[in-house]
């Protein structure tokens, strides 16, 4: 559980840190624009893009172990169920 709860905090904070360097890409992006350097702002915009596409790799990383620890939760579930189930068919069993 530590294991899932360090490396989804990790992804999480890379995928912030990603979107605080885009922003301040989209942000010079807008100045060399409103300057008229469109080549220096095209650039600039492609890489804040790229940026986001890291930020969102990193997100998409740590739903995959909220999924991954769900379905473990979910299978831990079904088998203590199972052993339930077994337990209350035996004891039925004795009964009769």
């Amino acid at each position: 559980m530590d294991d899932i709860k360090t490396a989804a905090a990790a992804h999480h904070n890379d995928a912030a840190r990603h979107l605080e360097i885009a922003a301040g890409m989209h942000r010079d992006a807008a100045r060399q624009c409103e300057s008229g350097n469109f080549e220096k702002a095209k650039h600039l915009a492609t890489e804040a893009a790229e940026t986001d596409t890291a930020a969102n790799q990193h997100a998409m990383q740590a739903l995959d172990l909220y999924r991954h620890h769900a379905g473990e939760v979910d299978a831990r579930k079904a088998e203590a169920a199972a052993e339930d189930a077994a337990r209350a068919a035996k004891k039925a069993a004795k009964a009769v």
